[in-house]
């Protein structure tokens, strides 16, 4: 059976696009015609350790991958799909007993002669042994069956444990169509230091060194900076060069319980927000990573939608940085007197657009 040709990208009479979280598992066509179906894998957590003797290293998770495709459907085509859950919070209560970050899982999404996977991001893990680096959760491979091509997520930052410090690393953002996921900061401190998460576009939260710093989250429009001794460091830049976190409208679309796209049309190539310095206890931009932190409550962890969310450290009870939806991978948490708990990776996302 053939079908008519895709429309210009000139002429595309695009509809708003239908959004689905996890839990939906089905949407039925309602006209035949070409669309575009987006997904993307569920964020890893990060790891997480508490331990007053030796200090310890915690890492971020892994971004999702990304998959795209256009599509003819007919009227009445069931679309089937399973939408990957963000790995949960990793918590470590008793001293010395450090936990890994989990897996996100994969969102897979068929019918209709179409059968995309775009595969989750890998959990954050933790170290304890003095000079060793313990590695940030891995990015979802680059998803499969899109006819457009797909993007891996970010890394989780990595994080080198020295004499008895508390080193905390961002997550890595979901892949997207600007590319491969930014990666979460990476932590050389000699002390107490956490980074930013990574966001979409390939750009890296900042690198903390030196004593105690903690640095930028990635914006959409680059990486976030690095933060020496007793330094935070600068969110970002949003896709328009301003270093803020609302998007290239000058909208803010930040809540500390909902974030989302700049745009229901053609919603994954509207991501332009800016990441958040160290320190900052509010969102990202869509998009965009969040900074690193110190010791905060759950309830007051920065955010990130799409983007990595940062890490924590401090010698109170830590909660790490989390990514509400999109994908984006958890922060991590160290800390000398826990509990130390890190941020749960991003759900998955599906969106089906009617183009012509």
């Amino acid at each position: 059976m053939s079908f008519p040709h895709p429309p210009s990208k000139k002429n595309v009479n695009q509809s708003p696009a239908a959004l689905f979280p996890v839990g939906v598992t089905s949407y039925t066509i309602p006209y035949s015609g070409w669309y575009r179906v987006s997904a993307v894998g569920a964020g890893g957590s990060g790891g997480a350790i508490f331990t007053t003797t030796t200090g310890g290293a915690s890492t971020g998770g892994g971004g999702g991958g990304f998959c795209e495709g256009e599509f003819y459907f007919s009227k009445g085509t069931i679309i089937a799909m399973s939408i990957g859950a963000g790995g949960p919070a990793a918590v470590s209560s008793v001293s010395g007993t450090g936990a890994n970050g989990s897996d996100g899982g994969n969102t897979v999404v068929s019918g209709g002669g179409m059968n995309m996977i775009a595969f989750g991001g890998g959990g954050g893990k933790f170290e304890t042994t003095n000079a060793n680096t313990a590695v940030g959760g891995v990015g979802g491979a680059a998803g499969t069956g899109g006819n457009i091509p797909g993007y891996a997520g970010g890394d989780g930052g990595t994080s080198l444990h020295t004499t008895n410090g508390a080193e905390a690393s961002g997550g890595g953002a979901a892949g997207s169509p600007y590319g491969k996921g930014g990666n979460g900061g990476a932590s050389t401190c000699t002390g107490v230091g956490s980074t930013g998460g990574g966001a979409v576009g390939g750009f890296n939260g900042g690198t903390s060194t030196g004593t105690t710093s903690k640095s930028g989250g990635a914006g959409t429009g680059g990486d976030g900076s690095t933060a020496a001794t007793t330094a935070t460091g600068a969110g970002g830049p949003n896709r328009t060069g301003f270093t803020n976190i609302v998007s290239a409208d000058g909208g803010s679309r930040i809540s500390t319980t909902n974030a989302g796209f700049d745009s229901c049309f053609d919603p994954f190539r509207h991501l332009t927000g800016g990441g958040t310095a160290g320190s900052t206890a509010s969102g990202a931009g869509s998009g965009a990573g969040s900074g690193g932190n110190g010791s905060l409550s759950a309830a007051n962890q920065p955010q990130a939608f799409m983007g990595g969310a940062g890490g924590s450290s401090g010698a109170g009870a830590c909660a790490a940085g989390y990514s509400i939806v999109g994908g984006g991978g958890g922060g991590s948490s160290s800390t000398g007197t826990g509990p130390a708990t890190s941020g749960r990776g991003g759900n998955g996302l599906v969106t089906i657009e009617r183009i012509g």
